[in-house]
């Protein structure tokens, strides 16, 4: 079934709309997912009575409402045969694209529209405290007032004792994100300089082993990122369509104090575990329905929120063997000059963090057709983006070609 998928559908058309703190008019959440999508619409050269199936992310957490669907697809005013959000939290991105791939093949739709929206960033006065609220366990863990990087300190951790990785290694991380940021003119940390690896490990101890500078800022704005999808047969009627290869997703959790009750899975092993996560079993999904490997990709994305997840990722996207992600950083591997063009706006540690975002595969589809709003990855064909959420409990992996193999 995977390598019929394979290239079946494209991406058609993108509609994107921002919001800063300092604009003149702040949009809400709403307001930015209606203009994406509209532009979204206009751009793909379609009426709205032709977008059979709408997919949204969850509901932002700037504008709570009991079906989101329905009250961005009422602005729209749009009649989806097909619609729903997809939950699984920061995956669920990606998750939107990967239904809509779905749908267009069943020939019940033609077109489907997927966006995801967030303005935590101006809207929302605690969005530390929230945000740590609706990923603990609301009786055994939130009772304790964890917050959300003391959750994520766990894995680190343990990650760290039985690998062997090391602080240097995870601020390594963090130096070439920032590179990456400052060529980007949305990044949240364009204005902040360069750091160094001395400079993340002598930034404040948030939750050991993380410091300020391994943790993801908050983007200081709201974005939504809206898709236009359909299946290949209608896709070459529009110019320039990029094709959606492979993908894969996994959710093995929602508490990180219940992951250890998990085992006996293919993705923990037979013992209970903290360190392994279905991030594998997605990019393992997502290589072999696209017929690629990890050689062939050019350029990554991924939505990891500290540094070490990074270092984890790179391991189970398959660049590097388990246990080796720090030595691999530390080789020059992901370097700004010469490695591997990763995280291409500064990922979420230097872009900013922006809760179901679809906007890593917006500048990834940039980048491979030579697009890009910052520094442009040269001969860029093939693109990898990664979507997390929850403490590591729901991955999404999503492979973007040029060409149609």
């Amino acid at each position: 079934m995977t390598g019929k998928l394979g290239y079946s559908a494209a991406i058609v058309s993108i509609g994107r709309c921002v919001t800063k703190r300092d604009d003149a008019a702040i949009l809400t959440a709403l307001q930015l997912g209606a203009i994406a999508s509209s532009r979204a619409i206009q751009n793909a050269g379609i009426k709205r009575r032709q977008i059979g199936a709408f997919f949204t992310g969850r509901c932002p957490t700037s504008y709570r409402t009991l079906q989101y669907n329905q009250t961005l697809l009422n602005e729209l005013k749009i009649a989806p045969v097909f619609n729903t959000e997809v939950t699984a939290h920061g995956a669920g991105a990606l998750g939107t694209i990967e239904l809509a791939v779905l749908a267009v093949n069943s020939g019940l739709v033609d077109y489907a529209l997927c966006v995801t929206n967030e303005a935590s960033g101006v809207w929302l006065k605690d969005k530390v405290g929230q945000n740590a609220a609706g990923e603990s366990n609301p009786q055994f863990e939130a009772p304790y007032g964890p917050t959300t990087p003391s959750l994520y300190a766990q894995v680190a951790c343990r990650y760290l004792h039985e690998y062997g990785a090391t602080s240097e290694m995870m601020a390594k991380v963090a130096v070439e994100n920032r590179h990456w940021a400052l060529t980007h003119p949305h990044a949240a940390m364009r204005n902040r300089g360069a750091i160094t690896i001395e400079d993340v490990l002598n930034s404040r101890m948030i939750a050991s082993p993380l410091h300020l500078l391994d943790c993801a800022v908050n983007y200081p704005g709201g974005i939504s990122t809206a898709f236009i999808i359909t299946r290949a047969e209608l896709a070459h009627n529009h110019s320039n369509p990029t094709w959606i290869a492979g993908f894969g997703q996994q959710t093995t959790h929602e508490w990180i104090s219940e992951r250890m009750g998990a085992y006996d899975l293919d993705v923990i092993g037979h013992e209970p575990n903290l360190t392994n996560t279905g991030c594998a079993t997605a990019a393992r999904q997502a290589y072999e329905m696209s017929g690629l490997k990890p050689d062939d990709i050019d350029i990554v994305q991924t939505s990891a929120p500290f540094s070490f997840v990074h270092l984890m990722m790179l391991e189970e996207l398959g660049f590097c063997k388990k246990g080796e992600g720090g030595p691999f950083v530390m080789d020059g591997h992901i370097d700004f000059d010469g490695g591997l063009p990763f995280n291409t706006m500064g990922g979420y540690l230097s872009f900013g963090q922006m809760a179901q975002g679809l906007y890593n595969l917006h500048e990834t589809i940039d980048q491979i057709w030579g697009q890009a709003e910052g520094r442009q990855v040269p001969d860029a064909h093939v693109g990898l983006v990664h979507g997390h959420g929850g403490i590591l409990a729901s991955h999404s992996v999503m492979i973007v070609s040029r060409e149609r193999a």
